[in-house]
């Protein structure tokens, strides 16, 4: 292991890559992006010859719109070949980014697209304040890790948002999820490395792939403005959820007896870890930052978020452990995607984490989708949605014996909201009245999404005033008046609807709001989240 600088060298050096290079991974990485989203062919790793082959730190692919972060994402590893980095890196950053949605075909004309070879990983053996002093803005990106974090930011940001290297710095630790000025001290690490980048707008020389070609030009010339369901976060042409996703088919189907089969895991490893060993990692970390003197207590309904852990884990952790343990925890959760029923009721008899399973309520379930007819049983709807998955780790940590039914809303309810609400807090108060005891009502929602972090800020509260008030009126209004593009809007709506009817819903308590930024770093287009408890 040789010495470079001010730091040991720890993987391959930093590519020294020409232009007609870097444009062939361009190429290459587009491609490989569309086949992943747009069912395209796969690009040949051939088509990269020797340069595919040769071993660097790592690869990132970038994504903006109209000037804004819309992904990035990476795969680091000493000694790994280009094209494994590339590919890993093109799917992950168009279907993986947990602080996004999806990329989408309809998106292509609108993207630019940035492709990173990474060399030149060294320690930065410095201490304290004189870390600052051992890399260049411009020239080298940073890696921090440490206390169970890391975070990771590439030589172009502190240039395109004008950072000093204090800036840089803090900016780091935000990305990581450490305390401002921890890349001061001793038991954290900090890493530096060198980059190569090619970036054009994604559609540039479009003729080279004449099947790419004809896609983009098809979604140019559509009308659907939400290509494959994928989330947009607007209102246009109405409020709801059909400007979330595309609408769904109302045939119904007779499912089969999924009852004894068991959801597979979609999002783990993505939106949080994978495996028992690396979830209970984050969850003690999680707890051992929860005010331990603050009692639980019983309550009707709460809302929790469903990004990725690393944004909003710790909120939802910290709000679920304040309440008493439910036998019975009913999540409503908003529908992402296209496929499946627009009242998607989860059909099998358990739920996969990857670090263990929870029983579904069968019998609830049964009488449910009998007394409330608008719901039915649908595998398809909640096959890849993650608005539930994310919650169900945290719920076996907290409720070992509790039992988890998946309601996913993915159509407009304003007009039968109240009737919904009638059937729901009917069926509950026969439910109870057979001897069953009361389960959770559990709202998983995000609050707005992609505006600056002031802005954010000023429309959640907005929201969150209006749903203090417990009318979901009042919240649908307020949302859909000020385009505010809360996700979870409609299942809160149905849950304060049907808490209200049942005459359970007195006070929405707050435990806490925060956004993306802190994670990410990124202020200029964040993602809100809040929770609450509901008695």
């Amino acid at each position: 292991m040789s010495e470079n600088g001010s730091g040991r060298v720890v993987s391959a050096p930093k590519p020294e890559f020409s232009e007609e290079v870097m444009e062939k991974l361009f190429y290459w990485a587009r491609d490989r992006v569309a086949s992943a989203v747009a069912g395209t062919k796969r690009p040949s790793p051939d088509l990269l010859g020797d340069e595919g082959k040769r071993s660097v730190l790592g690869a990132f692919v970038s994504f903006k719109k109209r000037g804004r972060l819309r992904s990035c994402m990476g795969h680091m590893a000493e000694g790994c070949r280009l094209v494994d980095a590339l590919d890993s890196a093109s799917v992950y950053a168009a279907l993986h980014d947990p602080r996004f949605p999806q990329i989408s075909a309809s998106e292509f004309y609108d993207l630019d697209l940035e492709v990173w070879a990474l060399g030149s990983f060294r320690e930065i053996l410095e201490k304290g304040d004189a870390r600052r002093e051992a890399f260049l803005i411009g020239r080298d990106g940073l890696q921090i890790q440490g206390r169970g974090r890391r975070g990771l930011l590439l030589p172009s940001v502190p240039v395109e948002l004008g950072w000093n290297p204090d800036q840089f710095l803090e900016g780091l630790c935000d990305k990581a999820g450490l305390a401002r000025g921890s890349w001061r001290q001793d038991d954290v690490q900090l890493f530096a490395f060198e980059g190569v980048s090619f970036k054009k707008p994604f559609v540039w020389n479009l003729s080279r792939n004449e099947e790419l070609a004809k896609i983009v030009e098809e979604k140019r010339n559509s009308s659907a403005a939400d290509e494959g369901g994928r989330a947009t976060y607007s209102f246009a042409n109405g409020f709801g959820f059909g400007a979330l996703q595309a609408p769904p088919s109302p045939r119904r189907e007779t499912p089969r007896d999924l009852s004894q089969e068991t959801r597979p895991a979609a999002v783990a490893g993505m939106f949080y870890p994978r495996g028992a060993s690396a979830q209970k990692q984050m969850l003690d970390e999680f707890q051992d930052k929860i005010d331990a003197s603050v009692g639980k207590k019983r309550v009707s309904g709460a809302m929790v978020p469903h990004a990725g852990w690393i944004f909003s884990g710790r909120l939802a952790t910290d709000t679920l452990s304040r309440i008493e343990a439910p036998e019975t925890i009913v999540v409503l959760a908003p529908k992402h995607r296209r496929e499946g029923a627009p009242f998607a009721v989860m059909p099998y008899g358990t739920w996969d984490y990857t670090g263990g399973t929870i029983a579904n309520d069968l019998e609830f379930v049964d009488a449910f989708v009998k007394a409330v007819p608008s719901f039915q049983k649908d595998a398809l709807a909640h096959r890849s949605e993650h608005s539930i998955e994310v919650q169900l780790p945290i719920i076996a940590r907290l409720f070992p014996k509790a039992k988890v039914v998946g309601l996913l809303i993915g159509a407009q309810i304003h007009n039968e909201l109240d009737a919904l609400a009638g059937q729901f807090a009917s069926f509950l108060e026969s439910w109870e009245g057979a001897g069953h005891s009361k389960p959770l009502l559990l709202i998983s929602s995000d609050m707005n999404h992609y505006a600056n972090e002031a802005r954010t800020r000023e429309l959640d509260g907005m929201a969150l005033s209006a749903l203090e008030t417990l009318d979901a009126e009042q919240l649908y209004s307020t949302v859909a008046r000020n385009d505010i593009s809360m996700c979870g809007v409609l299942p809160a709506c149905l849950t304060l609807a049907t808490l209200s009817k049942r005459g359970e819903l007195h006070a929405a308590e707050r435990v806490g709001y925060a956004t993306s930024g802190a994670a990410s770093g990124d202020f200029e287009r964040v993602v809100g989240y809040a929770g609450y408890l509901l008695d």
